[in-house]
């Protein structure tokens, strides 16, 4: 999945609006352990189905454990860190509009069109025990298995799955009105334009006073600002990005490793060496012969 800035590409089809990721054939299996800071147009539910995953949605960060199950709301700024073969997740991404009824009835007046608009929203976080959740991932396994089969009518059985997860929601109070906050809009815009400068720039050598200055704000500010938003650090976000590419071109080119390490924005290998290791648990090396992801 690109994750770079705002998704351009189409999730699924204008005829069937509908993506899950990873691949469920395995395709995209070696691509999918840390998807960076994005948003998209589309809503998006994130499932934890082994180990443990790091999700973070707006502002809020959280540690998904095996059954988990997350939302993140059209256009909101969401990533997943899932760094090993034992932390597993999967993305259903899909348009809002794709589950409204052409017919004005009182689920689509009271449900459906608030979604869409923006008005109502899943609850960020379902966490294993809690009401509705069995009932949830009992539907989300509904839609692989009609996904990996592709039976005539297919399409039909995800939509009614997932218009099966908006009545589970409703039910147990699971769906929330947006509520304005004051500046809330202008913080958005904000946060996806460092996100996407940053994803743009990463390679380059970034200072706090230089990546401050290019946002108006003073480093103390923004050193706050980010880490109150983001959960980490401004060179802690950076380093993340880089090793995310390092270990893309580790996989997918035959650069020698020094050279990945470089290419990626280190300057000191041994650094690189440190922080491949510590997000990896193997050196570049071992992770490129190992074929690890």
């Amino acid at each position: 999945m690109d994750a770079a800035r705002r998704e351009r590409r189409e999730h699924g089809t204008s005829a069937f609006p509908f993506q899950i990721y990873p691949a469920l054939d395995g395709s995209e299996a070696d691509d999918s352990d840390f998807i960076p800071y994005h948003w998209h147009p589309e809503m998006e539910i994130i499932t934890v189905d082994a180990g443990r995953v790091g999700i973070t949605i707006a502002d809020q960060v959280y540690e998904g454990v095996h059954g988990d199950v997350f939302f993140a709301a059209a256009e909101e700024l969401h990533e997943i860190r899932a760094a090993g073969r034992e932390n597993q997740f999967h993305s259903f991404v899909f348009a809002a509009d794709f589950l409204q009824f052409a017919r004005a009835d009182q689920a689509e007046s009271e449900l459906l069109a608030p979604l869409a608009a923006g008005r109502l929203r899943f609850a960020t976080a379902l966490r294993v025990g809690r009401p509705g959740q069995a009932e949830v991932r009992a539907l989300l396994a509904q839609i692989m298995r009609a996904c990996l089969a592709r039976a005539p009518g297919y399409q039909l059985a995800v939509k009614a799955a997932l218009l099966g997860i908006v009545a589970v929601c409703a039910e147990h109070g699971l769906l929330e009105g947006r509520k304005a906050r004051p500046g809330a809009d202008y913080k958005v815009r904000q946060l996806k334009e460092i996100v996407a400068y940053l994803s743009e720039h990463f390679a380059e050598p970034l200072t706090l006073p230089g990546v401050a200055a290019r946002f108006g704000l003073s480093p103390q500010y923004f050193s706050s600002f980010f880490r109150e938003n983001f959960g980490r650090t401004l060179v802690q976000h950076i380093n993340s990005l880089r090793i995310e590419q390092a270990a893309r071109l580790l996989r997918e080119s035959d650069l020698p490793v020094m050279e990945v390490g470089f290419s990626v924005g280190f300057d000191n290998f041994s650094y690189f060496i440190k922080r491949f290791r510590a997000v990896y648990g193997v050196s570049p090396s071992h992770y490129r012969k190992a074929g690890i992801a």
